[in-house]
């Protein structure tokens, strides 16, 4: 085991709005600390089959519902929740393994696809269900070769690969399964189509320390502990908080809350970035981010 690295596994899923709400916490987690961090994301499939049990369940119909759900996890979160949520996915199964495909392209890739999922669901208001949807959601990612992405997505290799996570997921250790955590979107032990899970998101810190779980909505201190306690003496050093300018050229795209936690709470986006704002969520985009999905380079409402 590497004495100056932890291993941090994060079960997580594209549809999760619990963890599309961590996404700030983690972000500053990685800036501070990232140095001591080698990642793995777990797709958990979150959703197998939306339509199980309902008649006529159809994806613009189910759309409305997810949106009212979503607002209510805003007011825990704060960030944005997709109003109006036009298509909802059936299952994030697809997805899933388009992520698993994108990891033959390297993590970094994997990790922009996850992101522009997300993405595209809780600013967009589109669930992506299939390669063309998946397509449109990514359109710019640095380093995705779209046709060779499309095409890895149906190897059986990448199905298995997929599975495996999925089948992970649902063998959750025994702190989750003692775990009462009287919170909102608490970690305790999930149940979910005849399988106990790990709630989403989950991260688990590896080190000389010993296994540390974080696990279900919690503080961003929660998951500093969970890292220090792994390694040591991880904490003491990090790396300082990222000017405006440095946040959008590592990452391109921020929520309100994400600048405000990276870089503090009168931070202002660059001059020249785009800013969407619809009442109920506010996203930049740094100005070559913008070229780069074929924003105009105005701010919109």
């Amino acid at each position: 085991m590497n004495p100056t690295k932890v291993e941090a596994v994060e079960y997580t899923d594209c549809v999760c709005s619990t963890a599309w709400g961590a996404e700030p916490l983690l972000r500053k987690l990685d800036w501070r600390y990232g140095h001591h961090i080698a990642w793995r994301r777990v797709m958990g499939g979150l959703v197998g089959d939306a339509a199980t049990g309902k008649d006529a369940w159809d994806r613009v119909s189910a759309a409305e519902p997810m949106r009212a759900y979503w607002k209510r996890v805003w007011r825990l979160t704060d960030m944005p929740y997709p109003n109006p949520m036009h298509l909802m996915l059936q299952s994030t199964d697809p997805a899933g393994q388009a992520v698993k495909a994108a990891e033959l392209q390297g993590q970094a890739v994997a990790d922009a696809v996850l992101r522009r999922f997300r993405e595209r669901i809780f600013v967009d208001g589109i669930g992506p269900q299939t390669p063309d949807e998946f397509d449109a959601a990514t359109v710019g990612v640095a380093g995705l070769d779209h046709a060779r992405w499309r095409r890895d997505q149906a190897r059986p290799e990448v199905a298995a690969a997929y599975q495996a996570d999925w089948r992970e997921t649902r063998e959750p250790n025994d702190f989750v399964r003692q775990l009462k955590h009287d919170s909102p979107m608490n970690g305790e032990l999930k149940h979910s189509e005849g399988h106990d899970r790990y709630a989403l998101p989950t991260v688990i810190f590896r080190g000389p320390g010993g296994e540390h779980t974080v696990a279900g909505w919690v503080s961003y201190e929660e998951y500093v502990a969970g890292l220090e306690a792994a390694l040591p003496g991880a904490t003491a050093d990090p790396r300082p908080d990222p000017t405006p300018e440095q946040a959008f050229a590592r990452w391109g795209m921020l929520t309100a809350k994400e600048l405000e936690m990276l870089c503090g709470p009168d931070a202002q986006p660059p001059a020249d970035a785009v800013t969407r704002d619809w009442g109920d969520g506010v996203v930049h985009y740094s100005a070559a981010e913008a070229r780069a999905r074929g924003l105009a380079e105005t701010a919109t409402a």
